[in-house]
């Protein structure tokens, strides 16, 4: 890998393949598109840092050993015993991985997707030149998805070899801080785990809030500490435990008479045997959206979301519409506002995080559709001018709504939703 560094930031003869050292310049003279641009060209030259880093590294190992190498990254990168021991290992992981490091000493990727790349290349079969396309064009959170999505693909086990990677890694540390005397506890959870524990603690936070006087300023990590307390020590023999909502997407493979390409709310996928374990312990009460029995048009019969309506948001948004928070995190907000006369029918509901209900309340965020249709926040007109016009507020369609409550299917096209409601209050979404 060959690395040319420019003049002053200058062209020295042609235009170089490989990213350039941005110059140091005064940015509050800049435009807004020129500091764009200006970000871009910082983005190449961070790849290109992390793979000179990355092939130092990798090289100091394998002369010296890893435990040298460790104590090298110690002292010159100032690293903690934590960072250290992570840098040689991607190092050493990003070396078994030779496309993927050129495309980072190139900067056409950045350093986090090669990252994510090498790991998932020392736990598996992947495809790298698949990757690093996926890795050129998308951003973190879709490349993410891309990645898991082929990790599951090439397992050649419908992922279910992955799943039992992903438990073994599990781990819980909890310990007194000696510093302060207070606790400490980290974790690492599979997805599955994951999931539910996270639902557990929204809902939990949740009932707080609501239980809670109006005007509570609890910081939300304070919120999320109370919300485990509760849940672990709380006496839970008059009531059901809170918040082991479980949402689950699939296909319905008509053909063959079985479901197919099972995934969390996060659109991490299933394997199907996993699906159908969570469901031998599930009281399954099939219901179909999108149907009048459903309340998904309620007009102004409720003010807050039903169950039904929640459940359909998720899976339609997905999460947050504004900042992509996970969407048990988020609340449900009217686009038309109730107080202004607007109904609680689906259509003119989206999920927002409370941080980004605030935006739209408090500073003018607006609602928008992008050109697929999905929900977007934009910010206020001023002080974004050049900021990209895109379509105006897009409000609900209420004539739509009222008259035909089956108008909903462009959210969930061509299929119902089908709900399982496990043991307790688990439940499990089948599309």
């Amino acid at each position: 890998m060959e690395f040319r560094p420019l003049e002053q930031g200058k062209q020295t003869g042609r235009e170089p393949s490989g990213p350039v050292w941005p110059e140091a310049v005064d940015v509050t003279g800049l435009s807004l598109c020129e500091l764009r641009t200006r970000l871009g060209l910082i983005k190449k030259a961070e790849a290109r840092l992390a793979a000179m880093k990355t092939e130092t590294l990798a090289a100091y190992a394998s002369r010296g050993g890893e435990g040298l190498a460790r104590r090298v990254a110690l002292e010159e990168l100032q690293a903690s015993k934590q960072q250290a021991r992570r840098e040689v290992e991607t190092a050493s992981q990003l070396s078994q991985v030779p496309e993927t490091l050129d495309a980072l000493g190139a900067g056409e990727i950045p350093e986090a997707h090669a990252k994510q790349i090498a790991k998932a290349a020392s736990q598996g079969p992947v495809d790298e030149t698949v990757l690093v396309e996926a890795a050129r064009r998308e951003d973190f959170g879709t490349f993410s998805k891309t990645l898991r999505d082929h990790q599951h693909e090439r397992s050649g086990d419908d992922g279910k070899s992955l799943m039992a990677k992903q438990r073994e890694r599990r781990s819980l540390s909890f310990f007194k801080s000696p510093d302060d005397g207070m606790f400490i506890l980290n974790g690492r959870f599979d997805p599955v785990a994951g999931n539910r524990i996270e639902a557990a603690l929204a809902d939990e936070v949740r009932r707080q809030r609501n239980d809670s006087k109006a005007g509570d300023q609890t910081a939300f990590d304070q919120q999320m500490a109370d919300a485990l307390e509760h849940l672990v020590c709380a006496d839970t023999k008059d009531r059901k435990p809170h918040g082991t909502t479980l949402i689950l997407t699939a296909e319905w493979d008509a053909l063959n008479h079985k479901l197919a390409d099972a995934r969390l709310l996060d659109g991490t996928p299933l394997p199907v045997d996993e699906v159908l374990r969570l469901a031998c312990n599930a009281d399954i009460v099939p219901t179909v959206f999108n149907t009048q029995g459903q309340e998904l048009w309620v007009g102004r019969k409720h003010r807050l979301a039903t169950e039904a309506q929640r459940a359909a948001l998720i899976i339609r948004d997905k999460h947050c519409i504004g900042c992509g928070r996970s969407a048990v995190w988020c609340e449900a907000h009217h686009i038309q506002e109730w107080l202004k006369g607007g109904r609680s029918d689906i259509d003119n509901l989206v999920l927002v995080c409370k941080s980004c209900h605030h935006n739209i309340h408090d500073d003018g965020w607006v609602v928008s559709r992008d050109r697929n249709g999905a929900y977007e926040l934009r910010p206020p007109p001023k002080p974004y001018a050049e900021f990209p016009s895109g379509q105006a507020r897009s409000g609900p369609s209420l004539a739509r709504s009222q008259s035909n409550p089956k108008a909903f299917p462009d959210a969930f096209p061509e299929k119902g939703i089908t709900t399982w409601q496990p043991e307790g209050s688990k439940q499990l979404l089948l599309s």
